[in-house]
């Protein structure tokens, strides 16, 4: 699996209401992989996949995230917008808001925190289709 194996995964377990952009820009670097829209709002999403883990679970997860996705990443953040990061490995994946892509992910705490491509599809619905309370 690669990348864009990865993203074609996760969207296809998504329900077809989920509007979904998979973005190709090749004029502005950094620009986040996805963008999707529901009735509630709409979520940027720059998706990373691992073809393997790290052997030690106190190793960092390289997700080669350039300083234009950082900083694209980072000013949607600032205007309110969701975004994620989303960072796949086999057939599970690790979902970080909050910036958190800004902090190193040890192997550890990825492998305690992943979940399938499934509920991964199942959150972007959540977030896009449910008014935040």
């Amino acid at each position: 699996m690669n990348e864009h194996s990865f993203i074609r995964a996760v969207h296809g377990h998504l329900p077809p209401e989920v509007f979904r952009w998979k973005i190709h820009d090749t004029f502005a670097g950094g620009v986040p992989d996805a963008f999707y829209a529901g009735p509630a709002r709409t979520l940027f999403v720059e998706y990373k996949y691992v073809k393997s883990l790290p052997k030690r679970d106190t190793s960092p997860i390289r997700t080669t995230l350039t300083t234009q996705q950082i900083h694209w990443l980072n000013t949607l953040q600032t205007l309110n917008q969701p975004v994620a990061v989303v960072i796949g490995c086999e057939k599970s994946a690790i979902i970080l808001t909050h910036k958190a892509w800004e902090t190193q992910i040890l192997k550890k705490d990825f492998v305690s925190s992943c979940l399938p491509f499934a509920d991964v599809s199942k959150w972007i619905h959540n977030l896009t289709s449910t008014e935040a309370t």
